[in-house]
């Protein structure tokens, strides 16, 4: 066996299992047309060797950085104009070990799995490969940010690249956040270590995120990065606040603030509990910047990676047209992608909302590809707590396994106890149980750490039922009150609060309640999901108990 140090290139046709089924002979007659006339000679002028032909794919090496890097721009601008090839390409420095039956090597596998996130028509690269790169190839590559890949021990950062007519680099750049140090008054050696553990948790919770580039840094001026995280910890007899606020560097504008105020005998549980409600708030932030940055880009040029950054961006509008719309961009993105955990359960998401909100079940042959799917991406993504919250709303609420759902939930707590939607699939799985003092518990510090959530109104329903059967009537009316000042056109939570205000003995009210709620269209609501009620409690608010038009 040989090994050896090369620039590797990976490149496979978009699309070419549909096109084989549509048109065999086509399909062929593209590939040839491809290796003949096209890939393979712009390989081998530049000293490329093809190391492996796989019907629709190829690995080839070449002995040179440059030379990999040409022969990929060229072969890409060559097919910007083509209405049915499509490539996508990848490439990384790495070993490679050969003998006489086939090609091996860690470098073989990372190129692979970063092929699988290059955009079509485009071309991603490795961190370590971009370092290698003179400064006129590596004007036309943006950060794509970092990527767990399959069978690889570390993140890979990747870099991509798109022809000029398919690219516009201000909007396609990864945004950037600089976690500056945060500052105290007064200063006492206390409050400069409370300072320096939160800024070690901002940048640890949110490097964890995709769609963004972290930053620690002593100053922005060090940077050149998008945004600037700067956090304050003033302290005053008992009390203390820290102020946390985002600033876009380019025009100085205050995208974003917040308080949280403390007791500062306990510097400490101040800044675990802001570094964990920051690190939610900022999420809803992450998901705003990588959704705009992607605006003017059509579908079919989008990786799978971003596939999925749009889809997030869809799902924070709360429609079920939205989530249609990104159900059909994560289905694109497994086409790419298969084997993406985030990739699966979002898609899981995707359908099983709609299905929810129009209280319909699904058909056989999609519940099992859902129930399917949510496996495959815990399988797939085992430290992602999305992807177990993901499962675990699958269970309780499609499969009717509580049991497992409750199993997933406190998975999600080990691998991350302070996440909201742990709490949220926490609340929904005990209230199909009927567990209601479990439910609100759970509910109440969903909401707590919502406030900003375009999802919170989804916390505040099942809530609101919750205190209710748990007795608390004040509770009830302010929960479900909230809920409708934030979606006043919703019929099922004005139902619910007729509901808890006849309850409640207050049946003036209630009735003209009542007559609010049936003026409004009895249309499906993303945040008025299918509780799984008990029939007589559903009876009594007046919920559907067929289907309802989306």
């Amino acid at each position: 066996m040989k090994a050896r140090l090369a620039v590797i290139l990976m490149a496979d046709l978009v699309g070419y299992t549909s096109a084989m089924e549509a048109d065999q002979a086509l399909a062929i007659e593209l590939v040839r047309d491809l290796r003949d006339k096209l890939l393979e000679p712009e390989a081998l002028q530049r000293g490329g060797e093809i190391l492996k032909r796989m019907g629709d794919g190829w690995i080839i090496a070449f002995p040179s950085v440059s030379a990999a890097i040409e022969t990929a721009q060229s072969v890409q601008l060559a097919l910007v104009d083509h209405k049915k090839i499509r490539l996508r390409m990848a490439a990384h420095l790495g070993e490679i070990v050969q003998d006489e039956a086939d090609t091996y090597g860690a470098g073989i596998n990372i190129t692979a799995r970063l092929q699988t996130e290059a955009p079509p028509g485009g071309v991603m690269i490795s961190e370590d490969l971009k370092r290698q790169l003179d400064e006129k190839l590596s004007a036309g590559f943006s950060d794509a940010g970092r990527f767990d890949l399959k069978n690889v021990a570390n993140p890979v950062n990747g870099f991509q690249w798109r022809p000029a007519s398919q690219r516009e680099i201000e909007l396609t750049e990864l945004p950037s956040i600089a976690v500056e140090p945060v500052t105290s008054a007064p200063e006492t050696r206390e409050t400069l270590e409370v300072c320096a553990d939160l800024q070690e948790q901002l940048v640890h919770s949110l490097s964890r995120r995709t769609g963004v580039r972290v930053i620690a840094t002593d100053s922005t001026s060090e940077t050149k990065a998008t945004y600037s995280l700067r956090c304050r910890l003033r302290c005053r007899e008992t009390e203390a606040r820290i102020s946390s606020s985002l600033t876009r560097l380019g025009d100085g504008q205050v995208t974003w603030s917040r308080f949280l105020n403390g007791d500062s005998e306990d510097l400490f549980e101040l800044s675990d509990r802001a570094a964990e409600q920051l690190s939610d708030d900022l999420r809803l932030q992450i998901n705003a910047f990588d959704g705009d940055r992607l605006n003017d880009i059509p579908d079919d040029q989008l990786s799978p990676s971003e596939l999925r950054s749009r889809a997030a961006m869809l799902f924070y509008r709360a429609t079920v047209e939205d989530y249609n719309h990104a159900s059909k961009l994560l289905e694109r993105a497994l086409r790419l992608d298969p084997e993406n955990g985030s990739g699966l359960a979002m898609w899981c998401e995707a359908k099983l909302y709609p299905l929810e909100a129009c209280y319909r079940e699904a058909d056989p042959d999609l519940r099992v590809r859902i129930i399917e799917s949510s496996n495959k991406a815990v399988q797939s993504a085992p430290r992602s707590d999305y992807c177990w919250y993901t499962r675990a709303q699958v269970r309780a609420r499609l499969a009717g396994d509580l049991h497992g759902a409750r199993k997933d939930i406190d998975r999600i707590f080990r691998l991350n106890p302070s996440y909201v939607l742990g709490m949220e699939a926490s609340g929904y799985t005990e209230v199909i149980a009927g567990n209601w003092e479990a439910a609100r518990k759970s509910l109440v510090e969903a909401v707590g750490r919502s406030t900003e959530d375009p999802f919170l109104p989804y916390r505040l329903y099942p809530l609101s039922i919750a205190h209710m059967m748990a007795g608390d009537q004040k509770l009830a009316i302010e929960a479900i009150s909230d809920a409708t000042e934030m979606r006043p056109y919703c019929r099922h939570f004005w139902l619910v609060k007729a509901w808890i205000l006849r309850k409640s003995g207050l049946h003036c009210e209630a009735e003209t309640t009542v007559e609010h709620a049936e003026a409004l269209p009895e249309k499906a609501d993303i945040l008025a999901q299918n509780l799984h009620l008990p029939d007589h409690i559903r009876e009594a608010i007046g919920l559907p108990s067929n289907p309802i038009q989306a």
